[in-house]
């Protein structure tokens, strides 16, 4: 007997091809038939009028932080998502050196990422994959070794060059993670310490990657006014290893970089290798406050650059730093300004939230420089915001293009009072918004790019497309009402039109809402 049985869908499957009339059905979890079933079943679902889908693969994520604090992960579970690509940017919360384990800790709690009680064991990333299998998930999850936190684990936050032994060491390191199942290494280049490594370290480490036909993937150095130069080295880098590329969260910063897109999507096709992008469908971007300091700032240990802060004789430097800076520095003051940073998480600061850093310093009577300096400093440089320097038009040309996938990038687990919106709608947004709305891609290309693009991407056996004998990871919603409603005021409003969400065979969502079901898996790479 079948378990689960859904009649009369549209099937869109994945694969980009034409929609049709049929049935899924559900055994165990595995796609048992599609076309037309007659086999009995313990469930069945009348599915007329709604689209099933293979679920939906969220490239850019960073559940790994929070996983072991919210392993459901309804807020990806209500969007369609049953698998998400994380341990991106080049953070995450392994490989551990327990040299550096003080900086480890104090790192991430200045990141405002809770520790993993059992981080002190994670000294290699197999250990951590080990602890994610036994740990319930709602969603599958694949994992990318973080280069910041290879760096951290053999030389802490130093700025300085890697010795050979040190590059040695964080080869093993890598070449470790890959054979447990890593899909690659990502980079974090705007932040520390991923900003301090050069071409040599990173081609170093991607070489073992590509040994084993793995993927670099890059937050790349500049997505402003280097735009080009930055998706050029990623590429080169990869290239140079033998590995295969991927532009994180692809846009271009500032107006004055407004529609740079079209050509480093260019560069992306033309690329001499296998390469790739991800996008998430706003016009504004999220991270950690810290990120504004200049890099100056951000060389130094947690707790002398909140000294640093205080001292007001660096108060010129730093504002002069920020708003007019060196080219080197992609600097998000100078792309968004004082309005256009909107902070959503500052424990320590809570009237802030909500409020831009204009806002913010408005109401506390002080300049906006010394309201920014008093989130930094009294929130340890733990505080998050949302940036608004992106342009609708770069967005719609990143989600149309053919080679580009979508991610939510999003930091959020229940309790939050904010977040970035892309927490909570992104998949939503793109079948509501830009498939039914603007037309910009049609809902089989749209369906392709979320599934079948990035399971084969990456290497996700099983994974991505509706056929007898893959995973039963499944999506059946409303094509004609699906839709976020989240925005950047009120990011926590839910999102409507998703019917079903089924994960590897189980129904982890009906109607909207998440069933606590946690029947995800922990997924490694297919050796190439």
């Amino acid at each position: 007997m079948i378990d689960i049985l859904i009649k009369n869908a549209k099937i869109v499957d994945g694969s980009g091809n034409t929609a049709y009339m049929g049935d899924v059905a559900v055994k165990e979890n595995k796609i048992a038939a599609v076309g037309q079933v007659e086999e009995d079943a313990v469930k069945v679902i009348d599915a007329q009028g709604l689209v099933i889908s293979p679920g939906f693969i969220d490239v850019h994520g960073h559940s790994d932080m929070f996983a072991f604090v919210d392993p459901e992960r309804s807020s990806k579970l209500c969007q369609g998502i049953t698998t998400e690509i994380c341990g991106q940017c080049g953070l995450g919360p392994a490989p551990v050196g327990r040299e550096y384990i003080n900086q480890y800790m104090a790192y991430f709690k200045n990141q405002g990422a809770p520790v993993y009680p059992q981080a002190n064991s994670f000294d290699t990333f197999g250990k951590y994959l080990d602890f994610m299998n036994n740990l319930p998930l709602g969603i599958n999850m694949a994992y990318f070794i973080p280069h910041g936190t290879v760096r951290m684990a053999v030389m802490g936050l130093s700025p300085e060059k890697p010795t050979r032994e040190q590059l040695d060491k964080m080869s093993e390191l890598v070449d470790e993670g890959m054979s447990s199942g890593a899909l690659g290494l990502s980079s974090g280049l705007m932040y520390a310490p991923g900003m301090f490594a050069d071409r040599e370290e990173l081609e170093t480490l991607c070489r073992t990657v590509g040994r084993y036909g793995g993927i670099y993937t890059s937050h790349i150095r500049d997505q402003g006014a280097r735009l080009e130069e930055s998706v050029a080295e990623t590429i080169s880098i990869a290239q140079a290893a033998g590995a295969r590329a991927n532009i994180s969260h692809h846009k271009a910063s500032g107006k004055n970089n407004w529609g740079k897109v079209n050509k480093t999507c260019r560069m992306i096709h033309e690329a001499e290798i296998s390469a790739t992008h991800d996008v998430y469908p706003y016009a504004a971007s999220s991270t950690m406050i810290r990120s504004v300091l200049p890099p100056k700032v951000q060389k130094m240990e947690p707790a002398d650059i909140i000294s640093y802060l205080k001292d007001v004789r660096n108060h010129s430097y730093i504002e002069e730093a920020m708003l007019n800076p060196e080219e080197s520095f992609e600097s998000p003051l100078s792309s968004c300004g004082y309005d256009g940073i909107l902070i959503f998480d500052a424990v320590k600061t809570k009237d802030a939230i909500g409020k831009t850093v204009a806002q913010y310093a408005d109401s506390n009577g002080v300049s906006p420089f010394d309201g920014l300096m008093r989130l930094l400093t009294e929130n340890s440089l733990g505080a998050g915001y949302i940036g608004f320097s992106m342009w609708e038009d770069d967005v719609e040309t990143l989600v149309a293009d053919s080679l580009c996938m979508f991610g939510t990038d999003g930091l959020f687990v229940p309790g939050m009072p904010m977040t970035h919106p892309r927490a909570i709608g992104t998949f939503p947004r793109i079948l509501g918004r830009y498939v039914r709305e603007k037309n910009i891609l049609t809902l089989e290309e749209a369906i392709r790019k979320m599934t079948s693009l990035p399971a084969e991407f990456y290497g996700l056996e099983g994974k991505g497309l509706i056929k007898a004998g893959m995973d039963a990871d499944l999506v059946l919603f409303d094509a004609e009402k699906i839709i976020d409603h989240s925005d950047y005021k009120q990011p926590l409003l839910k999102n409507e039109g998703i019917r079903v969400v089924i994960v590897n065979g189980k129904i982890a969502v009906e109607d909207d809402k998440s069933l606590g079901v946690k029947n995800g898996s922990t997924l490694k790479a297919i050796k190439r």
